[in-house]
């Protein structure tokens, strides 16, 4: 009855408790989400939607010739990294391009609601009023993103004869070029310029150039019927077929079957981890050549050298036509391109001496300011846009100047807010933006409207340009990246090129040959153990054959002759193996340094044991005082250093040429097992740390290259490296289990005998439990009756020895009796420390 009761009772409880907390259960409280902010500053000008806008945004989008949208989430710190670099590529082209942000991760926001997929950001994207789209993919910086507009505003150039194109051919990997009647292939000629346009996705800054030749020039290329699109490559040419299905995904996907590069840049999406390398590891060995790229230039001196010796080394049918272009015409363009680069700086600097501001100037600009508001944005525009924070390293003017127009001029005019001034003294800075000279001679009154005064005229067009050249030359040269660099050449260079022709088809081990930018990817240099940033010039060559897990680093000057020898000799298997080495700390790589944390560790001690040896310790022990005076300063540090962290570089001076017992511990910081095994050895070490000849030592795998006799296959590896006889190493078994007592006996049976009976001592003397007591004793009794049959061997054998022998074996006959009167008693009252001074002359006299 009780029973029954009980359960109903139950159920009318468990009831009531569930109405109870269905009624109180109330709908969890969810925080508002906070108000949107402007993500860039104000008066930027890029136009940010912070709350989401997407329809305000597509609807300026359809008004521009060109847009470029940001797709952003105020929270991500990839977002907040490349603001500075969007906001950098505003200023610059501004004139060019509407610049727009939006919040794409606002709850509530169009963005979000329509884009809910996207998977990461910040996302750039490139409009066009036809609905063209172009995304960017490229690292987050002011030249990469600079060279993307202006491949974006400029995707196509127009070729007159074929000189020019032999001129583009020596700075790009390849030409697209298509050959047009634009009276009768309008259609055709927007379809190529489209694609151009989505091969950016691909090729953000345009290694493979797009051209196109028009009118009476196409008969100069010996074409005959138009349209028609070829592809000019380094050693052919490959005419497009498909004239009757001109789309431009097939266009796109034609290109990326038929271009072939004798070298290439490599741009991987992530600074430290990427696979677009990976396949060509696969593929074969690869030449890595690690110099600054300048994206504000359109060439580079380093990529030309690399194009040269590309060339011979795939011209395995001894083309002469390729030999010309590699030996003679990009070796002249590279001379050219040098007087080139002097040419502009002197221009430019003397523009920029003619500008220099003066306190009249900031009156003129005041009264421009004055007349219209819109002027103070322009003057930020300007300033902004022009000169960023740093040092300046190759212009003399420092501050603010106008846009530049060239050559020298009598006359000033000036020009704010389309009110004309006319001369105001010379060398004037207008800093509303526009700034004009002419000569008394051109000057012509009239009421019409002056083409100078035309944004769009072509005489301003030039100046702009100028303008542009001018301070894209400037940003590139601002940090001193050595960006625009230029590397030694001569004739007799040209003759060592004949080392590697046709070199790729005469081995089974053909190179690839990469260029990769050293300022901005110099953590892949760093991972192979090759400090860059610091390099000569930061620029390194390495050959990487994954096959043979090997690495090789040219350590000569960087010229044609030495890359051309570098990779001869890797072809002839004559190259040194280079060993990486966690000896070298590099500025953007860190890790755990176990040195300096045992260098502090050391300079705490030294301070302590000064103080212990100025006022002295007092140790209580069994109820007895001692007064410790002197203490050898090493075994004071081995009391608080149980194991030491060395590299490649001091690999073998302090296992292989020591006169101690090593043992090695190979570890990997990527492996989790290690940390069992690392905690097994710190406490091993810290029980053995008595023992003078015995060192414990661990290295990385990862970071550091041995010869290949001590390259592990699996990590943890743990080897010991007995003194004297280093040849004779032992490996600790991967079948035994790992855990203290395995690791003990694996390093007492390579122990010779009297260090594994100094370290049973030092172990008994540190077990805690009565039954490891009892063991001990036992050991040490057994070892040192070995020991006594052993000498006794000794003695019969070695007459001329007997001396010492007999001495070695009075201290452990006594050794032996004093372990006997340890039988009766208890742990707590066996002095082990009696037998350490008896065991350390046995150490000493000990002969075999």
């Amino acid at each position: 009855m009780l029973l029954y009761y009980g359960r109903e009772l139950i159920c009318i409880i468990a009831l009531i408790l569930t109405t109870y907390a269905s009624i109180q259960n109330s709908p969890p409280k969810v925080a508002k989400y906070p108000a949107p902010t402007p993500f860039f500053t104000k008066g930027s000008l890029v136009s940010d939607w912070p709350a989401g806008n997407l329809a305000q945004t597509q609807t300026r989008v359809s008004l521009s010739e060109l847009s470029l949208v940001f797709y952003y989430a105020p929270w991500c710190a990839e977002s907040q990294h490349a603001r500075a670099a969007y906001e950098h590529v505003a200023r610059l082209y501004y004139r060019d391009a509407h610049f727009a942000a939006i919040n794409c991760w606002q709850p509530g926001g169009e963005c979000r609601l329509q884009y809910s997929k996207v998977q990461s950001w910040p996302v750039l994207m490139a409009y066009q009023p036809n609905g063209l789209a172009v995304q960017y993919h490229g690292p987050w910086t002011n030249a990469a993103l600079s060279k993307f507009v202006l491949s974006l505003v400029n995707p196509l150039q127009r070729l007159s004869d074929p000189e020019d194109l032999l001129q583009m051919m020596t700075g790009k990997d390849a030409i697209v070029t298509a050959f047009i009647d634009t009276n009768l292939n309008a259609k055709e000629y927007k379809i190529f310029y489209q694609t151009s346009l989505k091969w950016l996705e691909k090729d953000p800054f345009q290694e493979i150039g797009f051209s196109v030749v028009t009118g009476e020039s196409v008969a100069k290329f010996g074409v005959e019927v138009t349209p028609t699109i070829r592809i000019y490559l380094w050693n052919e040419t490959i005419e497009y077929n498909g004239n009757s299905s001109w789309k431009s995904i097939n266009l796109t996907k034609w290109i990326h079957n038929h271009v072939q590069c004798v070298s290439m840049w490599i741009s991987p999406p992530g600074s430290v981890k990427s696979s677009s390398i990976a396949p060509y590891l696969k593929h074969g060995p690869i030449l890595l050549f690690f110099t600054p790229r300048n994206l504000y230039s359109e060439t580079s001196d380093a990529y030309s050298m690399l194009r040269q010796i590309g060339m011979e080394y795939y011209n395995c049918p001894n083309d002469n036509w390729v030999k010309e272009m590699a030996k003679e015409y990009i070796m002249e363009q590279r001379k050219d391109n040098l007087k080139t680069l002097n040419k502009l700086r002197e221009d430019c600097s003397e523009l920029f001496k003619r500008q220099t501001p003066t306190n009249s100037d900031d009156e003129f600009t005041e009264n421009c300011i004055k007349t219209k508001p819109i002027s103070i944005s322009l003057v930020n525009v300007l300033n902004s846009s022009k000169f960023v924070d740093g040092k300046h390293k190759t212009f003399e003017l420092e501050k603010n100047y106008c846009d530049i127009i060239g050559p020298k001029y009598e006359t000033e005019f000036y020009q704010c807010s389309s009110q004309q001034q006319e001369d105001f003294g010379s060398d004037k800075t207008c800093s509303s933006g526009k700034f004009y000279r002419k000569t008394d001679d051109e000057i012509v009154k009239t009421s019409m409207l002056n083409s100078e005064f035309d944004f769009r005229s072509p005489e301003n067009i030039l100046k702009q340009h100028f303008r542009r050249k001018c301070t894209l030359l400037y940003l590139s040269e601002l940090h001193g990246d050595n960006s625009n660099l230029f590397f030694e050449h001569s004739s007799e260079e040209n003759d060592n090129l004949e080392l590697i022709a046709g070199l790729a088809c005469k081995t089974n081990r053909t190179i690839s040959i990469m260029a990769i930018d050293s300022n901005l990817y110099h953590v892949f240099a760093e991972r192979l153990g090759v400090d860059v940033l610091n390099a000569e010039n930061k620029t390194r060559a390495v050959i990487v054959d994954h096959d043979n897990e090997s690495t090789y680093v040219l350590n000569n000057k960087i010229t044609i002759n030495s890359l051309v020898k570098f990779i001869y000799d890797f072809t002839k298997g004559s190259l040194q193996r280079f060993k990486r080495s966690n000896n070298l700390n590099f500025e953007n790589t860190h890790y755990f340094d176990l040195n300096i944390f045992h260098y502090e560790n050391n300079r705490l001690y030294e301070t302590r044991f000064n103080d212990y040896h100025t006022d002295g310790i007092k140790l209580q022990a069994n109820q007895s005082s001692i007064l410790v005076k002197d203490k050898n300063r090493n075994d004071f540090h081995r009391e608080h250093i149980f194991m030491r962290e060395i590299n490649s570089h001091e690999f073998n001076e302090i296992v292989i040429n020591s006169n101690k017992t090593v043992i090695v511990f190979f570890y990997s910081s990527q492996c989790a097992f290690c940390n069992l095994l690392t905690q097994n050895l710190l406490q091993i070490s810290k029980i053995l740390r008595q023992q003078p000849n015995l060192d414990f030592v661990r290295i990385d795998g990862d970071k550091n290259d041995l010869n290949w006799e001590f390259s592990m296959e699996l990590y943890p590896s743990l080897i010991i490296f007995p003194n004297g006889r280093k040849s004779e190493s032992r490996i600790f078994s991967v079948k035994n289990k790992v855990n203290i007592q395995n690791i003990i006996g694996f390093i007492l049976s390579n122990l010779d005998r009297p260090m594994r009976l100094h370290a049973i001592l030092l172990i008994c003397n540190n077990s805690k439990r009565q039954i490891s007591h009892e063991d001990c004793l036992n050991v040490l009794e057994n070892e040192i009756s070995e020991n006594i049959s052993s000498s006794l061997r000794e003695w019969r054998k070695f007459q001329h020895k007997r001396r010492s022998i007999l001495r070695r074996l009075q201290l452990l006959k006594k050794i032996y009796l004093i372990l006997l009167s340890f039988n009766n008693k208890n742990h707590s009252s066996c002095d082990y420390n009696l037998l350490v001074n008896d065991i350390k002359s046995i150490i000493k006299i000990w002969k075999v």
